[in-house]
């Protein structure tokens, strides 16, 4: 369990420092803000379609061993871009397509390790509630520390190298699991995992109709695919833009990051210790209502700083439970021999709306304001998760007893 948690730790803290040296790199060998745009969306498309796609194959080669290709996949693609630049031959496309298919490498690798967790918390005799958050923990501490450790090493090693040392972070993962994590004793091995007669394109709607025919997770999928939307717009349009027109200081921008990463950190941490106890619905749909109340009320407010960086981490510790939970849900409600897919198929649906509402965002602050933005965002998310209390489907979110994972 601790070497499965490590190497999702070390290959997210490598995703992380790809997407600060990746960007940097083309704007440092090129000058071109237009191509530092067209990475970052061929590095979000790559995420998106690797984790619908890739379930089935996961399912066919075995968690264990999909983590492991994957990684050293990864570190095969990012090496690429360095290597190619140092022999005087690497060319823009080229980037492209090395950094698209290291991003379509790294979802299936999550999507794997995260199929690996049940049967290694069953093993451990560790509640899988608990298992979950310390997964989610490590992998919101790398959220924080790989951005700021990318950008130390670029100042000080340079881009190309950075791509280096990220290629070394996967090739580490990999080995972690091929050498210390057990095969999953939920999956069976990898040549009896999938039918021969079945095709691929077979399993991969089977994945999607179980997703569409279970009314839990399908509202799941649709609270969670809102919630990203617009977490993913807070981040990367509002936050920005507040701190600019707000402090004009770009030191408040990391001040209130680091709160939310924080307090989410913090969150994150009491559920695994009494996750277990908690009531699954009202702490999913009360802890997102309250996380967004406290977030988005204090932004639009605009308290003083100190005050607001409160109000930031306490969202962030109402809300941190609330991924560990959903992953908790999922992994009890899905079949263990259909892990791969239904996780790949979850994992593209709620990151779908994520490229559309930074698009969004970004022009209604332009036509209406800031503040009232933030106002309107802030009543969504709200309305969205208290209005799902409605919704009979969650209430079998409690109908599985939490305790230690079984097998």
């Amino acid at each position: 369990m601790r070497a499965l948690w490590a190497a999702n730790g070390v290959s997210m803290l490598g995703g992380q420092m790809t997407a600060v040296a990746v960007p940097w790199f083309i704007l440092e060998t090129t000058g071109s803000a237009a191509r530092a745009g067209l990475m970052g969306t061929a590095l979000a498309l790559g995420g998106v379609l690797a984790s619908l796609f890739s379930g089935p194959l996961i399912d066919r080669m075995g968690f264990k061993r999909g983590s492991v290709i994957t990684d050293a996949a990864a570190a095969v693609f990012i090496a690429g871009i360095p290597l190619l630049y140092i022999a005087g031959v690497l060319q823009f496309w080229q980037i492209l397509v090395l950094g698209f298919l290291a991003t379509c490498m790294n979802a299936p690798g999550d999507s794997a390790r995260y199929a690996l967790v049940p049967g290694l918390a069953a093993r451990a005799a560790m509640t899988i509630e608990r298992a979950n958050a310390v997964d989610r923990a490590v992998a919101r501490a790398t959220m924080l520390v790989g951005p700021l450790v990318g950008g130390v090493l670029i100042a000080t090693l340079g881009a190309a190298n950075v791509l280096l040392v990220d290629a070394l972070t996967f090739v580490v993962s990999a080995v972690l699991v091929a050498v210390f994590v057990r095969r999953s004793s939920q999956q069976p091995a990898a040549d009896a995992a999938m039918p021969n007669e079945r095709s691929y394109r077979a399993e991969l709607v089977a994945g999607l109709r179980f997703v569409f025919a279970n009314t839990m997770l399908l509202s799941i999928v649709l609270v969670a695919a809102l919630a990203n939307g617009l977490d993913a717009a807070l981040g990367s349009v509002v936050l920005p833009v507040y701190a600019r027109e707000v402090w004009d200081s770009p030191t408040s921008l990391g001040g209130l990051i680091s709160a939310l990463g924080a307090g989410t950190l913090i969150g994150t941490a009491v559920f695994a210790a009494i996750g277990h106890r908690m009531p699954r619905r009202l702490t999913f749909l009360l802890g997102g209502a309250a996380g967004a109340l406290l977030l988005y009320g204090g932004l639009a407010l605009t308290p003083p700083f100190p005050v607001l960086l409160v109000l930031v981490a306490l969202g962030g510790i109402v809300g941190g439970p609330i991924l560990p939970l959903m992953q908790t849900v999922v992994q009890t409600d899905t079949p263990a021999d259909m892990y791969g897919r239904v996780f790949g198929a979850l994992q593209s649906m709620t990151a779908a709306f994520v490229p559309f509402a930074t698009a969004i965002v970004g022009f209604v602050i332009d036509g209406a304001g800031l503040i009232p933005t933030i106002v309107g965002l802030g009543v969504v998310y709200v309305a969205m998760t208290l209005g799902m209390l409605l919704n009979p489907a969650l209430r079998r979110m409690d109908a599985a007893p939490p305790g230690v994972a079984t097998s």
